[in-house]
């Protein structure tokens, strides 16, 4: 009595490569909606952040009657023509010394030092996670905080280049009263605080509007 062969079922070579197309599929779909959910969180992040860092201002002008200003560093840095986030760090890193009191940046703030240095007016909120450091440095030594991070690893930016323009104007109509004020620089007439969320390409020539739209600012 004869038996037919039995026939072995397996997948063909079309139906393993649908398999691998719906598998690609998925997994991207899956990474761009895990992109945009760490984007949004960032983004999130770094609204709060700002708001901590307005708040320290607010404290410091309080006890100094004026924001962190500096006239080589804050005065001359512009967020209508600069936004290459590279070009921020030393006016964040001055930022961080005003409002943290941390004035030689080791990492601490030490108010029993000799000479003692200022008061903190965010103690809280400068974590390892909100700076970045030099690694070839010990905490505790001088120059260890580089500067105040933003959620995707680049320096906020922090510009006194409108308040200046507005002290100077202010300061010359005392004697010209038909003085005019200086526009097109700075955003605000007190200070500037922004990230570019992740951007970090310099805007076209003479115009940041194809930048800052998407940027996270107190503008």
């Amino acid at each position: 009595m004869s038996h037919s062969p039995r026939r072995q079922s397996a997948f063909t070579l079309i139906e393993l490569l649908v398999v691998m197309v719906i598998i690609a599929i998925l997994a991207a779909l899956v990474l761009s909606i895990a992109g945009l959910v760490q984007n949004k969180a960032a983004r999130a992040r770094c609204e709060a952040e700002i708001k901590a860092l307005a708040a320290g201002c607010e404290a410091y002008k309080a006890d100094n009657g004026s924001f962190p200003q500096d006239a080589t560093i804050t005065d001359t840095l512009d967020p209508r023509t600069v936004g290459t986030p590279t070009s921020y760090e030393a006016s964040a890193l001055f930022l961080y010394q005003q409002i943290s009191g941390d004035l030689n940046a080791n990492g601490r703030n030490e108010p029993n030092a000799n000479p003692p240095e200022p008061k903190s007016y965010l103690s809280d909120f400068f974590k390892p996670g909100n700076l970045s450091i030099d690694s070839s440095k010990a905490m505790g030594t001088a120059g260890y905080v580089k500067f105040i991070k933003d959620p995707w690893g680049n320096s906020y930016g922090y510009s006194t280049k409108g308040a200046a323009a507005e002290q100077a104007y202010r300061t010359l109509v005392l004697t010209n009263p038909a003085a005019t004020r200086t526009t097109g620089v700075g955003y605000n007439a007190t200070y500037d605080l922004w990230s570019t969320a992740g951007k970090t390409a310099a805007p076209a020539p003479g115009s940041a509007s194809d930048i800052t739209p998407v940027w996270l600012k107190n503008w």
